[in-house]
């Protein structure tokens, strides 16, 4: 192994595993931890690129820190050797020693630290207690540890009282030039516990067609260009939930009010119009400035019972009628190449200290179905009008490289004997467990969508062009593209504002900061549920093999643990050369993939956030 002379600069982003990636000239470039040299996330660092024979991706390692992204953190007390530290993110690069500080302060208390001498040379970084944020037996510690870590760029409208939203209710009756579609029977379809509603649709079939209408809040009408409550709106870029508390893009009267599509009350809206054969074939689409009244609010668990057992209300017909055009419009988009992979949500009950009771997956239902093929031919079309009379904010998907590719296609060879679309592959389990576990693998493989001025296409939809527009209350690019659908309506000329580029990057970055803060709550309460059952028995599947553990999905919470394999029965075990199996040498005993297990929870590692099983 050797290292070129020539260093490099560039920003890293260090991983949940305590890996760092640098992009450098559009290539990802994997760092292993005792190779980060200290270096956070997104810091600016001097590195080298390793030759390393035969590796599939290319190595670094950094050489030195030039720039600090941030000397400020957020983390949690734990004790070590007498002595008291700050533990920021799991498999930190460096130790943060708190400087001498009177107060007693418990493990797991949530402060802020200030970053006093950084020791570039040594292992431990030195601070300085800024605040302390939560006690650790408060049951809101860990939303309060989430929300600080990863929501403070946020705009906060409860703080700041300068941001006026104007006359709502006269903007409403105002706006004329519309078409009314308030006689339309009108519905919306969202969870139980919904705060804002971005859309509404309207159903009919006549003659061999469908009239089928998308309705998304005119949020645009609300949140003029360059206003201060627009920059806070981009300020924020999106909505963030908490079972604890919501945190809106928008103010919460505008959210949960004015903009929202609200049941019973006329509200402004865009609508894009459809005509469809009975095959799903669009022959005509328009989109326009509506006023809408949205006549019923529906729940997806009210849809379910509906679909379940039907009646023969107007309202009930529409439903079945929305069930199925969706299900005509998944065949012929699935036909034409999206992928149908499963993706769960988990929904967590508390006891009064914060500790789950209970935590279940969300499955997708033909209620939330019916409503995001809805969703999809809208963004769809905003997408194709847009992209040919203005300069939308795309949302992207690109194509994986041909090395994940072959690593998708090994997975599926090493399962079935004769080669399948990823579809079929997942279909091909009755286990729903074995579809999510080899979903997230083909999922792992795949790029992360973005948003870019460029158009690449989408391939997870497997669609030419899209965009994000059916969202505008709780996302900043859909806002975005509802003001230049709305210059298109009105005939004004779009042009391409050089502040795009820096809005792309705005959100492309705090959407990535929701995704973290989501991933790290989840964890945490999984962690304490875990914590909390430590007696019970769990039944696991295999995700994969490293070096040298088992990775394990626990069912019930839906959490990757491991076990080492030092602490199987006494054999040789070595990765099969297609490494989704590991065989005993002696023993011959086979462990693959996707095979279930019975685990107990044999340690916890509370600051790398980590679960150790023994095997039963």
């Amino acid at each position: 192994m050797s290292s070129r002379n020539r260093n490099r600069s560039s920003k890293i982003s260090v991983l949940s595993d305590g890996r760092g990636i640098i992009k450098y000239y559009g290539e990802d470039i994997f760092i292993a931890k005792n190779h980060l040299n200290g270096a956070f996330d997104k810091d600016e660092v001097h590195f080298s690129i390793q030759k390393v024979r035969y590796a599939p991706y290319k190595k670094a390692k950094v050489l030195k820190v030039i720039k600090r992204n941030t000397s400020t953190f957020i983390g949690r007390i734990y004790h070590k050797n007498k002595q008291v530290f700050v533990n920021v993110s799991t498999h930190q690069p460096k130790d943060i020693k708190l400087n001498d500080h009177d107060e007693v302060l418990a493990d797991f208390t949530v402060v802020e630290v200030c970053i006093t001498n950084w020791n570039e040379r040594g292992p431990t970084a030195h601070g300085e207690l800024s605040k302390i944020i939560s006690l650790p037996d408060n049951p809101l510690a860990d939303h309060l540890y989430v929300v600080n870590k990863y929501l403070g760029h946020r705009f906060s409208y409860d703080k700041h009282s300068k941001i006026k939203v104007g006359d709502l209710e006269k903007i409403i009756l105002n706006d004329k030039n519309r078409e009314d579609f308030t006689n339309l029977d009108t519905f919306s379809i969202d969870p139980d516990d919904a705060q804002d509603f971005d859309d509404a649709i309207s159903i009919r079939f006549n003659e061999g067609v469908y009239d089928l209408k998308v309705h998304i809040a005119d949020v645009s009408s609300f949140v003029k260009p360059d206003s201060d409550l627009d920059n806070a709106a981009l300020q924020n870029s999106n909505s963030y939930y908490f079972p604890e508390k919501s945190y809106h893009m928008l103010p919460s009267e505008l959210a949960t009010k004015y903009c929202s599509l609200v049941p019973g009350e006329n509200r402004l809206a865009v609508s894009l119009c459809f005509k469809l054969t009975s095959s799903g074939k669009i022959f005509e689409e328009r989109a326009c400035l509506s006023i809408i009244k949205n006549k019923h609010r529906l729940t997806y668990n009210e849809v379910n019972d509906i679909l379940i057992n039907p009646q023969k209300t107007d309202l009930e017909q529409n439903i079945f009628l929305l069930y199925k055009l969706h299900k005509i419009l998944k065949k012929n988009r699935l036909k034409d190449g999206a992928l149908d992979l499963v993706s769960t949500e988990s929904i967590f009950s508390f006891d009064l200290v914060g500790t789950p009771l209970e935590i279940k997956e969300k499955n997708q239902e033909d209620s939330h179905a019916m409503v995001e093929e809805c969703m999809l031919l809208a963004n769809k079309y905003a997408a194709k009008l847009l992209g040919s009379k203005g300069y939308p904010i795309y949302r992207n998907h690109d194509i994986p490289s041909r090395r994940s590719f072959l690593k998708i296609e090994a997975l599926i060879s090493a399962f079935t004997d004769r080669p399948k679309s990823f579809n079929d592959f997942i279909l091909s389990f009755n286990s729903p467990n074995k579809r999510k576990i080899f979903s997230r693998l083909i999922l792992k493989k795949l790029k992360r969508a973005e948003y870019s001025l460029i158009n690449i296409g989408h391939y997870g939809l497997a669609f030419d062009n899209y965009v994000h527009f059916t969202s505008p209350i709780r996302r900043y690019a859909d806002l975005v593209c509802h003001r230049l659908l709305k210059n298109i309506l009105k005939n004004n000329v779009s042009k391409r504002v050089d502040s795009l580029d820096d809005i792309v990057n705005k959100i492309n970055e705090n959407e990535q900061k929701a995704k973290n803060a989501e991933n790290e709550y989840n964890r945490l309460k999984k962690i304490k549920y875990l914590r909390s059952k430590k007696d019970k028995i769990f039944q696991c599947t295999i995700e994969g093999f490293s070096k040298k553990m088992i990775h394990l999905n626990i069912n019930e919470v839906d959490f990757t643990a491991f076990i080492y394999k030092s602490h199987l029965k006494p054999d040789r075990y070595r990765v099969a050369r297609n490494k989704h199996a590991l065989v005993g040498q002696f023993s011959k005993k086979v462990f693959r993939v996707g095979d279930n297990l019975k685990a107990g929870v044999k340690d916890i590692d509370i600051l790398n956030q980590e679960v150790f099983l023994y095997i039963c």
